[in-house]
């Protein structure tokens, strides 16, 4: 019994070693430029051609005029945004917003800007949702959150500072949550990676 014991609490110990979140891997160890990190997780303080990714198709599109919209407030009925359009979006007090779903982080209101938004997936396929903040994102798929397959940041980069990717199933409506940070303010895109 005392052995079984000795076991649960060993490998409690190193779970707790691993990080859990992946989005905040990067802000715990933070890499020269180039410096990938375990999982392909990447976060430099290089500019937009650091990416390890092929990014142009997302620098492309936050580079075009911005349309400007105001989040949801709930996840049942969240704010339509279109793929491959440059967002100004303008997130509300954390605490005012039902999410669809548990953020995947833990998250304090502490003065956290959040909103709730859905897209549609045409075919499946992986997708990249690219902030301006360090915001932690979610997409949502009806009661579950899914989990990310990457993440990469880029500091030095003026268009985007996070990307995170997901594999999504075709001709479906996701939920994209933001919340976790205090920024009321930030530019969002949602693209379909391109195959090579």
């Amino acid at each position: 019994m005392k052995l079984a014991a000795f076991a649960v609490s060993l490998s409690l110990s190193l779970l707790s070693a691993i990080p859990a979140h992946a989005q905040d891997a990067a802000a715990q160890a933070a890499p020269k430029p180039g410096a990938a990190m375990k999982g392909g997780m990447h976060e430099g303080q290089g500019g937009c051609d650091s990416f390890t990714w092929d990014v142009s198709h997302e620098l492309d599109v936050l580079g075009k005029p911005a349309k400007s919209i105001t989040s949801g407030t709930d996840g049942k009925k969240p704010v339509h945004m279109d793929l491959d359009q440059h967002y100004a979006v303008k997130l509300l007090p954390q605490s005012t917003v039902k999410f669809a779903a548990k953020p995947g982080k833990p998250q304090l209101d502490d003065g956290a800007q959040a909103g709730v938004f859905s897209f549609h997936t045409p075919k499946a396929g992986r997708y990249r949702v690219s902030i301006t903040t360090g915001h932690w994102l979610d997409v949502v798929d009806g009661p579950l959150v899914v989990v990310s397959e990457d993440f990469q940041g880029q500091r030095g980069c003026e268009k985007v500072h996070k990307m995170v990717q997901f594999e999504l199933s075709g001709n479906k409506d996701f939920v994209l949550q933001l919340s976790g940070n205090t920024q009321p303010n930030l530019d969002v895109a949602i693209t379909q990676v391109k195959s090579s």
